[in-house]
Order: C-alpha cells, then structure tokens, then sequence
C-alpha cells in the first residue's frame, strides 16, 4: 500500500510538472494553442451516411440564455449541406460545430421576422471566405427577393473592400453576395436525385406566407415548422416522418412572466407576451398530433421563452411526455438510411 501511496504521488507531481510547464512556458503554450487551433479550423468531415441534423439556435427573442443562438437548422448529408433560418448568433454554433461553410448549398428561410434572418450577412461571409464557389442561393417564400437585396446592398461595400484587400482571386466579388430564390408556399423547393425539400405554409399571423419545411433522403426525413401554431396541415406534411423539430410555447413559463412584469408595471412587455401566445404552438398541443401523423421523435426548438437554466427547463417541460425532447444547440441527429434508428448526440 505504502508503494502504491508513493508511487500515486510520484505520479501526479509529474502531471503537475507538465502541467505547470504547459501554461507557463513558450514552448507549452504554443504547443496548446496549435492543438487548440487545429480543432478550431478544422471542419468535421461529412455524416459517413444518411441525413445528420445539427441544432444551431434553439432560442426565441423572448428570454436570454447566451448558450443558446436563435433559430437555425443545419442539414447535412455526404452530398449536401442546407441551413433553415440563420437567426442572431447562430453563425457561432455553426462555427463551434465545424460546419463544412465551402460546401454550403444553400439557405431557407421560413420567414422574415429578425430572429430568422440575422445571421444571413455573416454566413454569407463565412461560406464566401472558405471558398464557397457560387453566390449564396437563399430559399423562401415571396419577400425573399427583397430581404436579400436589402442586405446585398448594406453589405456592399464590406464586400468590396475584402475583394480589394485580399484580391479577387482569392474573395470573387461574383461568388461574394446571395441570390434570392422564391420558393412556392405548397410544393417542391429544391430537389436532385437524393434529396427533397418540400414547402408547406404555416400559421403564423400576421405573418404571409409563412412555410415549414420537409427534407427527405434515401427513406429518412425531417420536419422543420417555423414559427407557427398547431396545425393539421403541418402533421398532414409531416406524417411518417423520422423527426419533427416544431416551435413551442410553453404557458407554464410565460404567464408567471407576464403576472410579474404586470405587477412591476414593466411597460408595453406584458402585451407582447401576451400577443404571442396566438401565434407559436402550445407546447402541449402537439404530442396528440405528432403520435397521430407516426411521428418518430418530436422535438422542441424556438423554446418560447427561452428557458436559462436547468430549473426553467423542468418547469418549461411541465404535462410532456419523456419522449419529447427540449434540444439545446448544438444537439445532432443522426439518422442513418435503410433503418429507423435516430441516434441523437447530445451537446
């Protein structure tokens, strides 16, 4: 025992040394840093198989979590990479999960509140400075064309000065700014001989058109609802589906946070949380549905509001199933072809 005591202790004085010698000389600290930068630029290499989902932003505007980005989607399979929405800070877990920008095939839009479109400038810049070999093609339903030429216009000149300062063979000005391309509100958007996205509209007055989104690969497939209320027309989109991501409401959260912000007489708030609650989906109206529709896994993202801590989470989960999952970003799914298997990866 004695030997094995010392031994032990030999041990982690030497860990301890390393360690010490690690933070503290030059030669430690770059070698931590190149470690640490070649997990930062690399990318992860493609799902060896069938359709991997990422979270990106799992938040609404309403609370304040900074682990949590707004609402972004990222789609993935060997051949394609797709983003759903790319709201504020959503362009950091797109980071943060090594996403292969270069090969980026596009972006849809579900709609055109903020906290879906915020992050367009940035991923239009990352995707752009990796390589990407196109303008960026940005999906939506009719108003995309003029979100994206408002937002080529106020980035215009940011553009011109990377081209001038890096050259134009390395930063295109003709690969540097995004296209719009509507998509219709019922029907086919986007289609090879792999992969399907399908548009379906949505409820989310007064929001028109407002759509979700059906993405099918090799016999698997998400759903992705937007901003909407509960509707028969998603769950007919949605039906035999692997995975349904939808936006929810929770009651339990938000009318303890509208009493107070009455009580303390917090000016203009209560109404708007108020005006929400008809026009996101209550998080107990849905599980009926999705059993219904044969629904594999549903899961909750664009949490309404946002739930900042573990405490918040139990009660935002009040009345729902276990099955139900609450994602956080950066949570993945993985669903493999020829198989029912959803293997999920938390953050």
């Amino acid at each position: 025992m004695k030997k094995l005591l010392i031994t032990l202790g030999v041990l982690f004085a030497v860990v301890g040394l390393i360690a010490f010698l690690a933070f503290n000389t030059e030669s430690g600290q770059d070698a931590l840093f190149k470690r640490a930068a070649s997990t930062m630029l690399g990318q992860v290499p493609a799902p060896p198989d069938g359709l991997r989902v990422v979270i990106c932003g799992s938040a609404s505007p309403l609370g304040n979590d900074p682990t949590r980005a707004q609402a972004c989607i990222a789609v993935l399979t060997p051949e394609h990479f797709f983003l759903f929405d790319v709201g504020a800070r959503s362009p950091l877990r797109i980071a943060q999960a090594r996403l292969p920008m270069r090969r980026l095939d596009g972006v849809f839009l579900t709609h055109f509140h903020s906290d879906h479109i915020a992050g367009l400038p940035d991923v239009d810049l990352a995707s752009w400075v990796q390589g990407r070999s196109s303008e960026l093609h940005v999906y939506g339903p009719p108003g995309v064309e003029r979100v994206v030429e408002g937002l080529n216009l106020a980035y215009r000149h940011d553009r011109d000065y990377r081209t001038a300062h890096h050259g134009s063979e390395m930063l295109p000005p003709e690969t540097g700014g995004m296209t719009a391309m509507p998509v219709a509100v019922d029907g086919l958007a986007w289609q090879d001989d792999l992969l399907t996205v399908t548009a379906f509209t949505v409820t989310h007055d007064p929001i028109r058109p407002a759509v979700g989104y059906r993405v099918d690969y090799r016999g698997r497939s998400v759903v992705i609802s937007g901003d909407t209320v509960a509707t028969d027309s998603l769950f007919e989109a949605a039906a035999g589906a692997d995975l349904l991501l939808h936006d929810a409401l929770s009651r339990a959260m938000l009318d303890p946070m509208i009493e107070t912000a009455e009580a303390n007489q917090v000016p203009i708030l209560p109404t708007i949380m108020r005006d929400v609650i008809d026009y996101h989906a209550d998080s107990l109206s849905l599980e009926e549905p999705a059993r219904a529709a044969g629904i594999r896994q549903l899961a909750y993202y664009h949490l309404v509001p946002v739930p900042p801590n573990a405490l918040a989470e139990r009660i935002w989960a009040r009345g729902l199933s276990a099955d139900t999952l609450l994602v956080r970003d950066l949570h993945t799914f993985d669903l493999p072809p020829g198989s029912t298997e959803i293997i999920i990866r938390e953050p």
